[in-house]
């Protein structure tokens, strides 16, 4: 296990490398001048070159990507241009809401697909079958940010039962925080519950005709119990999988649903600091998530190992 966590740690290496150099160049070719953000339109040119100046951004590109790898290294991701403060102190106090947000969208879909799913599986064709395979389908052509304008107009402007902007910091407010997280955590979560739906009624279908599910059916033993007791384990590795990856996914995704609700996660400082052309930020924040994601794969990929024996098995061989 040790071994294979080593490599993985490895092989995060190059990846995390690749993606900060693509993230870095594109930031490099975008159009307009950091320093003239900072200063606006009626700052002269000398300004505009002294602040350039000062900001080391007259520096070649590879220089200045070779110094940046070097301080994020030591866990140095710079200053942030706009905000004026350590792009770490930034990232650490947004990414709890975006984290939150993600987590409880992969709950609330996970509690509406695995019973939904596993009594559809186990009656194929019924008619919660169809209504529940109809309306998934429904769900997976719904995009979050399009979920999120639906429930910010049923439930914030037509029904006025829960907030549709703005925050309150979990330890401040337990309650108070739920009613504000719970809209964004919905609208992020109806696609995710259509995928989850989908793929584990596929196994269960498949599982339920399993040799050692028809023996248990045979031995005349109770069928909610062989659902719970025989059925839902093997039918969960692939949704196990796919539950880890969508929280790495949906930590990057929740950007514009964020914006729309006006939370203060990640995707709203994301999407602050391109107009500014805050450089340090965006690198920082586009590293932060790329390394959060690949470190999410790592451990499903370590976790389906823990639950399916088998994997083990293949790999030590």
């Amino acid at each position: 296990m040790l071994r294979q966590i080593g490599i993985r740690l490895l092989r995060l290496v190059p990846v995390l490398l690749l993606i900060t150099l693509l993230a870095t160049a594109a930031l490099d070719l975008m159009p307009g001048s950091p320093a003239l953000a900072m200063l606006g339109d009626d700052a002269s040119p000398e300004q505009v070159r002294e602040l350039t100046r000062r900001l080391g951004l007259d520096q070649p590109f590879p220089v200045r990507y070779v110094e940046w790898i070097g301080a994020a290294v030591q866990g140095d991701l710079g200053e942030s241009l706009r905000m004026g403060i350590p792009v770490s102190e930034a990232i650490a106090q947004r990414f709890p809401v975006t984290f939150q947000i993600a987590l409880m969208a992969i709950i609330i879909a996970a509690a509406l697909a695995v019973p939904t799913a596993l009594f559809s599986g186990a009656n194929v064709g019924g008619r919660l079958d169809r209504v529940a395979t109809a309306t998934s389908s429904g769900l997976l052509s719904l995009p979050s940010f399009a979920a999120a304008v639906i429930l910010i107009y049923i439930f914030g402007l037509q029904l006025r039962i829960l907030p549709v902007n703005g925050w309150v910091p979990l330890g401040e407010d337990p309650l108070g925080n739920l009613r504000f997280a719970i809209l964004p955590a919905v609208a992020l979560a109806l696609m995710e519950a259509a995928v989850y739906y989908r793929l584990l009624r596929t196994d269960v279908i498949s599982t339920l005709n399993e040799t050692f599910v028809l023996f248990a059916r045979s031995r005349g033993l109770d069928k909610r119990y062989i659902l719970a007791r025989h059925v839902l384990r093997p039918s969960m590795f692939s949704l196990t999988t796919v539950m880890g990856l969508s929280l790495g996914r949906l930590l990057g995704g929740a950007l514009i649903v964020e914006a729309l609700f006006a939370l203060p996660g990640l995707g709203t400082l994301l999407l602050q600091s391109v107009p500014s052309r805050d450089i340090p930020m965006i690198q920082g924040i586009v590293v932060v998530m790329a390394l959060i994601y690949v470190v999410i794969n790592i451990a499903v990929d370590l976790g389906y190992s823990l639950i399916d024996p088998r994997i083990r098995v293949r790999r030590s061989a």
